[in-house]
Order: structure tokens, then sequence, then C-alpha cells
């Protein structure tokens, strides 16, 4: 999920298109009007935590008055920006396609802003201040502070957009490392000194990100904890999904040496075994939708018991196909999944190009039968 100082920079990047006028909109909205787009200009770009606001100006033809309009663009996981050029093949693509862009503002000299995934829609005005955003100055620390010492783990409050506007899972794990919290502690627990260590630690790391903002790749260099096997003082990290049970599970890394909790025990707070870097754990309810599927797959592999293989023997590698029960090492190999990427990468920021992979080497068990066959002929 893009964050705030990534947003900032895309707001940054559709400024450069301030004041100009919209020849051409194209685009798979639905939620927006790409007709009264045509002809209006792009009068101004604001930027509130993970969203972005375009007001879009256009003279009335009968009194000459202007009229304005506001769209909402929000990020959520996937979404990204390009002027002047559109998105490649992305490596977390499953299907290989070309990304269809969301919307697409067409000016002159054949330069546009395209707009992929995310969100969108028509608002009546931008999104009010409400001292939340981190990376404003009018950022209220007293009311953040309050926050982090709510009867919740201090990670789910991080990611709580309506306190920390902006803040995204990058920044929460590195946070909670510098201020030495454990991301389930919870932070009614918490004396007020280190809650506003918390609030600190995310001003201080967001700074940073802003003045790198513009080499992102070289940026990971910055990172002490997120998805690191060790701790920069040599310890072990472990990582696990957590989140709000009606909320999103979001990958957490963190080291128990470094980070312990303080009032409560591990059990209390979270009742099953903690994840070890390199294993993700999934929940009883993801779990079960993973079955299910396995199930579905091993379904639609199934065929009758009467095909035959190609080679007319028992090929154990096209048990499917004849309609013999897989082994239990078959099933794991069919079934095994490609190692998840995580969403925040730097893909957003260049394009992807598709890996070719080069065919499998098959072994035709027929020749050698047919070689110890004519083998056995030739015998006196």
């Amino acid at each position: 999920m893009p964050e705030g100082p990534s947003v900032l920079q895309w707001g940054e990047v559709a400024r450069q298109f301030t004041g100009r006028e919209i020849h051409r909109v194209e685009g798979n909205t639905k939620t927006v009007n790409k007709e009264d787009l045509v002809g209006c200009r792009l009068n101004d770009v604001k930027v509130y935590g993970k969203e972005l606001f375009l007001q879009f100006v256009q003279k009335s033809p009968v009194g000459g008055d202007e009229r304005s309009k506001w769209i909402r663009y929000h990020f959520l996981m996937w979404g990204s920006l390009r002027a002047n050029e559109y998105k490649g093949i992305s490596r977390q693509s499953k299907t290989g396609k070309v990304p269809v862009p969301r919307l697409v503002l067409h000016f002159a000299k054949e330069e546009f802003l395209a707009f992929y995934g995310g969100s969108m829609g028509e608002v009546d005005s931008p999104a009010c201040d409400q001292g939340t955003d981190i990376l404003t100055a009018s950022f209220d620390v007293e009311k953040a502070a309050d926050a982090i010492q709510r009867a919740q783990p201090v990670c789910y409050t991080l990611l709580d957009q309506t306190c920390f506007s902006g803040l995204g899972n990058i920044i929460k794990n590195e946070v909670l490392y510098a201020a030495k919290v454990h991301p389930l502690q919870p932070g009614n627990m918490l004396s007020r000194q280190r809650a506003l260590g918390v609030v600190e630690q995310a001003l201080a790391f967001s700074s940073t990100w802003m003045e790198h903002k513009d080499e992102h790749k070289k940026f990971k260099e910055h990172w002490q904890i997120y998805f690191k096997k060790d701790c920069p003082l040599g310890h072990k990290t472990s990582r696990d999904w957590f989140g709000p049970e009606d909320g999103l599970q979001r990958v957490t890394t963190w080291c128990s040496t470094c980070q312990l909790l303080e009032g409560v025990a591990e059990e209390q707070v979270y009742p099953r075994k903690l994840g070890h870097a390199g294993r993700r754990k999934r929940s009883e309810s993801q779990k079960g939708r993973k079955s299910r599927h396995s199930a579905s797959a091993v379904n639609k592999m199934d065929v009758p018991e009467n095909s035959k293989s190609c080679t007319g023997r028992g090929n154990r590698s096209k048990a499917s196909q004849t309609g013999k029960q897989l082994t239990g090492t078959q099933k794991r190999k069919k079934l095994e999944k490609k190692p998840v990427i995580d969403p925040e990468s730097e893909e957003d920021f260049c394009t992807g190009k598709k890996v070719k992979c080069l065919p499998r080497k098959q072994h035709h068990r027929g020749k050698s039968g047919d070689h110890k066959r004519s083998k056995r002929g030739t015998r006196p």
C-alpha cells in the first residue's frame, strides 16, 4: 500500500499539469464521468494522508462563470500514478497482461497523466485538516499520543488513518522497532512518555523518507527491521500477520529480544504461537479459504478413469490423467504456491517486465522401455 511520502511525491507529479486543459479522457472508471472532464482545466492538486484530490475547472457556456469539480483518488493497496508513460507488466501480475489504467487525462503535446488501480469518485471538497496527517505542520502530537494509549495493540492504532493519516506498514514496523515497543503491546499499559516516543519516531522516520523520496530503491537501506531476518544488533527477528478481527491483516516484523511486552504475556494478547522470520502464518478463516481452494483445484484436475496417457504406460507423473490417486508429495507440488511479493515494493515506481521461463525437461520412459525390449529381443 502506498504511504504518505509516496502519495506526496505523486502529488508533485500531478501538479506539473496544473493550469493545462484536458483534450481527451480515457480509462475504465465507472465512478467518474469522463465526458465532463473534456475541456476542463486542472486547477489544483491537494494531498491529505493517502488521498489525492484533483480540482477541475470549466467555464460555463452561458454566463461565463467557472464551475469547479473535485475528484478524490485513494491509492488503496496497488494504486499508482504515471506521467507521460504507461505501466508495463508487473512481476506481481498473475495474468501476465498489461494493466488497464483507471483514468488517463490527455493534454496538449501528447502529454498525459495515468492513474492505475485505487478508487476514485467526485466529492464536494477536499478533506479537512484534522491534525492527523503525519506530513503536515498541523499534526497534533498530543492527540496522537492519546490514540496510542488506547486499550488495543499499538500496531493496530498506528495503521488507523483517522489517527495517523498517511502512516503505512513500513513506517509502522520501523517506528515500533526504533521506539523498542512490541507490536502487540496494549497502548493503555504504556506510559505517557513512551507513547510520545512512538509518535516522535513516526515523525522522524517520515521526515527521513521525505528526504530520500527521489531514490525509492535506495531508501531500503534505511530499513532496520522491515522484512529483515536479523535486527541491527544481530538478533533473529519474528514475522507474523497482525490486524483487527474485522480489519486487514498486515505483515509485521519485530525483534523479540529488543521489543519486549510490558505488563502482559504473549498468550494473553495473542493466543497462538507467534511466527518466525521467513514463515507466514494465516488466520483460521484464511486457512479455510485456502483448503477450499485446494480442494477445488484437485477436483478440477480429476479426469475419467478410462483416460490413458500418451505413452500407454503407468506414468506416475500423470496419475491425475489416468484417474489414479496422487501421493502426498505430488499433491504438495501441484498445490505449491509461488512466494508472495510484499505490496510495499518498488514495483509502483518502475516498469515491470515479463520473465519468460524455459520449458522443463520431460523424461520419456517409453524410449528406455523400448531400448530394454530391443535388448531382450536380441538374446539368442
